[in-house]
């Protein structure tokens, strides 16, 4: 910004934030929704109430990729002082032992 802003830019700058805040709160309530969708998903597979041939169809809607081998899913609660933002390694040491 060279000067100044006028009062019509600092309007629409107020604008523009609360309807980005909108559009990112919507989008993270997408994704839990859709989170919860593969979580129930994988309940209902493993207490077999999904039908072996409806499953692969179901997965893919759900986003999960459709490979070869066969999918091990995996919950595990980490300690609240290990950090939550993807540390793998974590997970991958609690599943080799």
């Amino acid at each position: 910004v060279a000067g100044p802003l006028a009062t019509v830019h600092r309007m629409a700058a107020e604008r523009a934030a609360g309807l980005l805040a909108v559009v990112l709160m919507q989008a993270r309530q997408e994704e839990e929704l859709a989170a919860r969708g593969r979580g129930d998903f994988l309940t209902d597979l493993a207490e077999g109430r999904i039908a072996p041939e409806d499953a692969p169809a179901q997965a893919r809607v759900l986003g999960f990729r459709p490979g070869d081998t066969p999918l091990l899913p995996v919950v595990m609660r980490l300690a609240p002082e290990l950090s939550p933002s993807g540390n793998w390694a974590v997970l991958a040491r609690a599943v080799l032992e």
